[in-house]
């Protein structure tokens, strides 16, 4: 399936675009997956295009002709708004009437028999008129997901977000169940993407059963991860609670192709896994800190300065409603990878492995944004992203912070 078309229902997604014809582009190509293949009718606000360019765009691209385009226009089916008549067409910003807006054309498209609607926002506006603060507040107002069919994208121009406070940014994510940045569904491993930076990673699985036993599917990206990192040399180090169940560190390093012997021994095995999540259990986050010292020393004597580390005792944590706890270890390990890569010139990533079955229901279910907002990638056992706070994105907020300092 084309990874577009994965996009849930009813969902209210943050994009950040680094260019204004990126954002339009993935735009269009968001909202013509949605006319075509989901029986959904359109919105798009914008201002960087008028309304005849956009159309130009929709017939050029999506091959239809101008009386189909016109036709649809007058059904309500595709609607093509400026930013200005949707956002500022009073002299006040009016909260009620924009939403009463979105929801009109909604009801709209399902008389017309459509599923509902799918709306792409151009937020830039508020930003050129100085309104950065009540944006915040229009978004505040939105749950991740809408209660009603709208799937909706609210697009930000990277120069505009990293004006942003933290305070603000964390808002942002609160309030929507999906990220997205510039290429929208990146894969982890392709050969483009990089892992040389600070990333903390965040995969979801599949996996009804709550056992330990060992999910074949997860098994296959562990294995792409992993043998990666080794193959190159890498120090890979391994804290999982699958590690209890006898030989399944050897399993793991079995099913890694061509792997040589010389290779094996940058595969780092933590042992005691369940007496590490009896700790963290107990807020006691002193084994992770000697772990740290471990991993840095062994590091420093085999001259590695690349780092690969998997760790699922946060799921266990979530699994069983630790969740303070679990935030507690996710935060631990984020300053971790900042204190290794930034203090001692280490690339170091983590790979969090969580099972998504866990965030369908309450209380696990709200939870599912403090984990997202806490790494900088999420994505699906596949390796696709679906949530990526751009490495970029942070490198630069970490050289500005440095400067603020």
């Amino acid at each position: 399936m084309d990874p577009i078309n994965q996009i849930k229902d009813n969902s209210h997604i943050l994009g950040i675009y680094s260019s204004p014809e990126r954002k339009i582009e993935d735009g269009l190509e968001y909202l013509r997956s949605g006319f075509e293949k989901k029986n959904e009718a359109i919105l798009m606000i914008t201002n960087e295009l008028t309304k005849n360019e956009v159309r130009n765009e929709i017939m050029k691209k999506w091959k239809m002709s101008p009386k189909k385009l016109a036709d649809l226009e007058k059904n309500s089916i595709i609607n093509i708004k400026s930013s200005t008549e949707v956002y500022f067409s009073t002299n006040r910003i009016d909260h009620d009437k924009i939403g009463k807006q979105f929801s009109d054309i909604t009801n709209k498209a399902i008389e017309k028999g459509k599923r509902g609607l799918r709306a792409f926002g151009d937020i830039k506006i508020f930003f050129e008129k100085g309104y950065e603060k009540y944006i915040i507040e229009f978004e505040k107002s939105f749950p991740p997901s809408f209660d009603f069919p709208m799937t909706s994208i609210c697009a930000y121009d990277l120069d505009n977000f990293e004006k942003l406070d933290q305070q603000s940014r964390k808002i942002l994510f609160d309030h929507h169940n999906l990220h997205l940045t510039n290429n929208l569904f990146r894969n982890i491993f392709d050969d483009s993407f990089s892992l040389n930076l600070a990333e903390h990673i965040c995969m979801y699985y599949e996996n009804e059963s709550q056992s330990y036993s060992f999910v074949p599917t997860t098994n296959n990206s562990l294995i792409r991860y992993l043998g990666e990192g080794l193959q190159k040399n890498q120090l890979c180090v391994y804290l999982s609670m699958h590690n209890i169940i006898k030989d399944h560190p050897k399993i793991i390093l079995s099913q890694i192709p061509n792997l040589k012997k010389s290779q094996e021994k940058k595969f780092m095995v933590v042992e005691n896994s369940d007496d590490f999540y009896i700790n963290a259990v107990c807020n006691n986050l002193k084994p992770f800190e000697d772990l740290k010292i471990q991993i840095f020393g062994k590091a420093i004597l085999g001259n590695k300065k690349d780092i690969r580390i998997v760790c699922d005792i946060q799921n266990y944590l979530f699994t069983n409603k630790h969740f303070d706890q679990c935030i507690a270890l996710e935060e631990w390990w984020d300053q971790t990878i900042e204190e290794l890569n930034k203090n001692h010139g280490l690339n170091v990533s983590l790979l969090c492995l969580y099972n998504s079955n866990n965030f369908q229901n309450v209380p696990f279910k709200y939870h599912r944004y403090r984990i997202n907002d806490i790494h900088s990638i999420v994505c699906d056992l596949e390796g696709i992203i679906h949530s990526k706070f751009d490495s970029v994105m942070n490198k630069r907020k970490s050289e500005k912070g440095e400067e603020e300092r």
